[in-house]
C-alpha cells in the first residue's frame, strides 16, 4: 500500500511556492509593486495611434511614468468623441533639491499646471516603428486653461497638438485639388507654348548661345593657364618689391628718428638762447626807458637845466649879432684892423 501524503508537507510546499512567486514578483518588476504612483489623465486631440499601454511617460527626455489606459468616450450631448490617455508617473524619479512648501505631489502638479503651463504632446519615438512616447514639458506662452473637471485624485494636463496633428492641418488646409489643377494648366500651357514657332526660335536660339558659350569657355581654358602663371610672377614681384620697401623704410625710419633727435637737440639749443636773448632784450629795454625818461626831466618846461639852456642860448644868439657886426663894420673899414676905431 502506498504511503499517504502529509496535508503539512502539502502546505509546506505551497506556501514555500506562494512566498517564491511573491519574490519573484518582486526582483522582476524592480520595485514597481512599492513605488508611491500619481495618476494622471489626458485628453488628447486628434490621433493616438502609436502610443500603446506601457508607453514611457517622460518629461524633457526623462522617463518618469508610463501609459496605463488608453479609452474612447462617448459625449452625447456633444455627439462626439474624445480619447482619455491616462498614465502614472512616479514622485520617486524626481529629486527634490532645498526645502518645499508642498509635499503633496499632486498639489505641485496642478499648480505647474496652472501657472506654469505644463502640458501633455505626443513624441514619435522612431519613423521607422512609429511609436509614440507622451512627454510632458512648460510652456509658459500657453493660456491659462479653464476649470478643469478632477476625477477624484487623478490630475488632469491639458494637451498640446502633436507634430503630426499640426502637418496633417497644415495639410489640411492647403487646397490640394486647386494646386494640382493649376499644376495641370500649367504644364499644359508649356506645352502649347512649346508647340509655337517662337518656342521653336527660342530654342534654336538658346542652342547657339550654349555652342558660343562653350566656345567662350574653351577659349578661356587655353588662356587661363598664362594669365595665371603671370599672375604668379606678379605676385612674387610684388613679394620682393615689398620686401626692399620694408627694408627701405626700416633705414629711413632710422634716419628719422635721427633727424627728430637733432631737431629736439637744436630746439633745446634755441630755447636756452632766446631766453638769454629775451633778458639782454629786456635789460636795454629797461635802460631805454630809464634814459627816456632822463631826457623828458631835462627837457621839462620846470626843469633848471631847461633854463640854463634856454639863457645860454640867447647869449649865445646876441654873440652871434655882435659877431656880425663887427663883420660888417670891418668890410666897410678893413683899415680899422690897423688904426683902430675913430
Amino acid at each position: 500500500m502506498s504511503r499517504q501524503a502529509s496535508p503539512t508537507a502539502i502546505g509546506a510546499f505551497v506556501l514555500g511556492a506562494l512566498v517564491l512567486l511573491l519574490v519573484a514578483i518582486v526582483v522582476f518588476s524592480s520595485g514597481a509593486l512599492m513605488r508611491e504612483r500619481v495618476r494622471l489623465v489626458t485628453y488628447f486631440p486628434g490621433t493616438v495611434q502609436g502610443l500603446n499601454l506601457g508607453a514611457q511617460v517622460q518629461f524633457q527626455g526623462v522617463p518618469i511614468g508610463q501609459v496605463t489606459s488608453i479609452d474612447l468616450d462617448y459625449l452625447p450631448g456633444d455627439d462626439s468623441f474624445r480619447i482619455p490617455v491616462r498614465y502614472e508617473i512616479w514622485p520617486q524619479r524626481v529629486h527634490i533639491v532645498g526645502e518645499s512648501e508642498d509635499d503633496d505631489p499632486r498639489v505641485v502638479l496642478r499648480r505647474m499646471v496652472s501657472t506654469q503651463g505644463l502640458r501633455a504632446r505626443l513624441e514619435s519615438v522612431s519613423f521607422v516603428t512609429g511609436q509614440y512616447v507622451v512627454v510632458l514639458g512648460l510652456y509658459p506662452d500657453e493660456p491659462e486653461p479653464e476649470d478643469l473637471p478632477q476625477e477624484g485624485n487623478v490630475v488632469q494636463v491639458p494637451a498640446v497638438a502633436a507634430t503630426r496633428d499640426r502637418l496633417e492641418e497644415m495639410f489640411g488646409d492647403l487646397q490640394l485639388n486647386e494646386l494640382v489643377d493649376n499644376a495641370n494648366k500649367t504644364v499644359k500651357a508649356l506645352r502649347e507654348l512649346l508647340k509655337t514657332s517662337d518656342a521653336s526660335n527660342s530654342l534654336t536660339n538658346l542652342e547657339q548661345i550654349l555652342a558660343e558659350t562653350r566656345e567662350l569657355m574653351a577659349g578661356l581654358n587655353q588662356r587661363l593657364p598664362p594669365l595665371v602663371e603671370r599672375a604668379d610672377d606678379t605676385l612674387l614681384a610684388y613679394g620682393d618689391l615689398a620686401a626692399t620697401l620694408q627694408s627701405r623704410v626700416g633705414t629711413l625710419a632710422d634716419s628719422l628718428e635721427q633727424t627728430t633727435a637733432d631737431i629736439q637737440r637744436l630746439a633745446g639749443h634755441v630755447d636756452s638762447k632766446i631766453g638769454l636773448l629775451s633778458a639782454t632784450a629786456t635789460s636795454s629795454i629797461e635802460d631805454a626807458g630809464q634814459a627816456m625818461r632822463a631826457i623828458t626831466d631835462l627837457a621839462g618846461p620846470a626843469s633848471s637845466t631847461r633854463v640854463e639852456l634856454d639863457r645860454l642860448l640867447g647869449e649865445a644868439t646876441r654873440t652871434a649879432r655882435s659877431l656880425r657886426a663887427l663883420t660888417d663894420y670891418l668890410e666897410r673899414h678893413p683899415e680899422a684892423l690897423i688904426q683902430g676905431k675913430r
